[in-house]
Formats: structure tokens, sequence, C-alpha cells
């Protein structure tokens, strides 16, 4: 990104593309919430090599790429079946036994790091504004409860015990999981959220019903928050306007909300500098704007560290610190199956990344 954008404020869109890889942004062929092609960039010159996720040699063999968007899963898993598409980046679990009955599809597991569902309250308004609350809801959490929500009973495919901090990367630690792993007590959490001065202040729950994976999550935590006592507004809404509702900053009277479920990459997870549900710089963070002074210390410290040995005591420090101050709280890691056509083949693994791919 040359630094006349980077210096942009963030509050500002940027409409120029800037891109140096093997296939471009087509602006003009967008549809907004539909549609966005990518065409194959012919100045780009790849380097020599076999591609590993973002490294090594970046082929492009296909002219063009339609990235459809298909909210009902039994339409994309039609239109993937009819061959109307060509490859569905996260199948549904439950649509996955229909797909494997298809000989012309084949089934794998896309990104091996996962994904790490988590829940995000709003800082700035009532109830959340107040840690004591936030951290009373850390005891309700049942991390399977999710995880089985989303992709079902196959172990294989869910963990829990998740701290802030993917699982199987260097950082990740047990320090202070006891708030997430210890026996469940609803009676407790109702007790501790008077203590804390919960009021029956209404609570507003962004729910994205046309995402299944989402919706799942919703759907579970706004049961554990009626049961707990919670004076729950859940809000049903398509996907684009839980985005525009969520960066309001206003009281939810005013159109405001209070929290709302979603996931990130086990990669973003890995570590503090791509981690934005750890960030505690306020207003000038991601939304739900949580201000924490001692999560920004810990975090440059940990840009400071000389070696990964002092890298992992401050990620037990960070976790310590996000168990108290609750930017976020994880709900446990999961993977997801990817579907494509069987004449689709050199997909890398990682992220749906187009270089490499051919269809015969």
């Amino acid at each position: 990104m040359p630094e006349r954008l980077a210096r942009t404020d963030a509050a500002t869109q940027v409409s120029e593309i800037i891109g140096s890889g093997p296939y471009r942004f087509v602006p003009g062929e967008r549809v907004a919430g539909a549609r966005t092609v990518y065409a194959r960039f012919d100045g780009y010159v790849p380097r020599e090599g076999a591609p590993s996720f973002t490294a090594g040699g970046k082929v492009a063999n296909l002219d063009r790429v339609e990235w459809v968007v298909m909210p009902d899963a039994a339409t994309a898993s039609a239109a993937l079946q009819a061959g109307e598409v060509d490859w569905w980046e996260q199948a549904v679990t439950d649509l996955l036994p229909t797909l494997r009955r298809n000989r012309n599809i084949e089934i794998s597991t896309l990104e091996t790091s996962g994904w790490v569902g988590f829940l995000r309250f709003n800082h700035t308004q009532p109830p959340f504004n107040n840690p004591a609350i936030r951290r009373a809801i850390l005891g309700a959490i049942n991390q399977p409860d999710f995880m089985q929500a989303i992709v079902g009973n196959n172990p294989d495919l869910w963990r829990d015990k998740v701290g802030v901090f993917t699982p199987g990367t260097p950082l990740a630690n047990d320090e202070g999981m006891g708030a997430l792993t210890s026996p469940r007590d609803l009676d407790r959490v109702r007790r501790e959220l008077a203590t804390a001065g919960y009021a029956g202040q209404r609570m507003v729950l962004l729910v994205p019903s046309d995402l299944p994976f989402l919706r799942a999550m919703s759907e579970v935590g706004g049961d554990l928050f009626r049961r707990i006592g919670i004076n729950l507004d859940y809000q049903a809404l398509d996907w684009g306007t839980v985005l525009s509702r969520r960066t309001s900053r206003e009281p939810v009277e005013r159109g405001g909300w209070s929290a709302f479920f979603t996931f990130g990459g086990g990669q973003d997870f890995a570590s503090p500098a791509g981690h934005l549900g750890l960030r505690g710089n306020g207003t000038n963070g991601w939304i739900g704007w949580p201000d924490s002074p001692e999560l920004e210390n810990l975090r440059n410290a940990w840009f400071d560290a000389p070696d990964l040995a002092a890298q992992q005591a401050i990620a037990r420090r960070i976790q310590a610190q996000a168990m108290q101050d609750v930017p976020m709280i994880p709900l446990g890691q999961y993977f997801l199956a990817t579907a494509h056509r069987r004449n689709v083949s050199g997909i890398v693994q990682g992220a749906p990344l187009f270089w490499n791919v051919r269809k015969s």
C-alpha cells in the first residue's frame, strides 16, 4: 500500500485499488453483496518455486474468477452440484453427506489453522461497559455448545479450551483459562451479574440470519443470555445490515447494539500483531472499542521482545489481562470443509487463493 494511502484516516473509505499480484480486481463488474470479479494481470511475473500459501510461485492459470455471494446454503449446494459454480468456499456441515454422494465433487479442509469463534461486546454502552458484567459472562460460556452448533459432534472438526491465541501456535497458553474451563454454574453467574450491578438493561444482540455459522452461534448464545437473566433483544438481520449497525456507538434506544457473535481466521489470532480482538485502543480500535491501556502496553512489549521465549511470556500476561478486561470471549476453534468440482485442481491450502488453481 502506498504511504499516502496508509496514512489515510481509518474512517475514510479508500476507493483507489492498488495491486501487484497475479490477479487484478475489476471494479466495474462488482455488484455489492452479489459478485466480485478478478481478472488475470498479465503484467505480473511469478517467482520460481512451488506455491505455499502466500509464499512461492503464484501462477495465474485462469483468465477470470467470479466470487459469487450465495447466502442460502441450499442454493449454494445445488449450484455446485449442477456445475453452475465450481467451488464452494465454506460448505455447511449439514449438507456434506449429500455432496459426498456426488462423484463430481471433492471435499477437503482448506484452512488448516481453522477459525476461532468469539463473542464481541460494545464496550461503550451499558450493560457491557461494565467489566465486572463481562467477567460474569465468562463463567456462563461453554465452548463445546457453540462449536457443536457450527460443525456437529465430530471431535475432529472442533476444539474447546481455547484461549485468546490459536491452538497449536507458539503463543497459545493456559494462563487464566479457569475462567472458561472450570465447571459451569449458571446460578453463580446470575449472582455475579447482580453483584456487578446488572439491573435488567436491554441487551441488543445483532444476529446475521443469512450466515449459517454466525446464526448458529447466535442461537446458542441467545438462549444462554436468556437463561442467566439478561434482558435480551435478539435482532435477526441480514449481514449487510449487521455490518452497518455495528459501526454505531449510539445507545440501544437510538439504534445501537450490545454484542454480536463472529469468527476470525486462526492465522489472525496467532499473535498480537494482527489480533484485532485483543486491541485496547478505545475508539481508535476495531468495532466494540475496548479501552485497555495495559493490553496496549503488553502488545507493544511483545513487539519489542528479543526472542520467542520472551514473546511467549508476554503472551501469557496478555491472556491473563484479557480474562480481566474481557475485550472478547473466545468460543472455540473449528474447521470447515471446502467443496469443489473435481475438474478444479491446484488449490493451495491456507485460504481461498486463486493462484495455481486450474480448471479442466
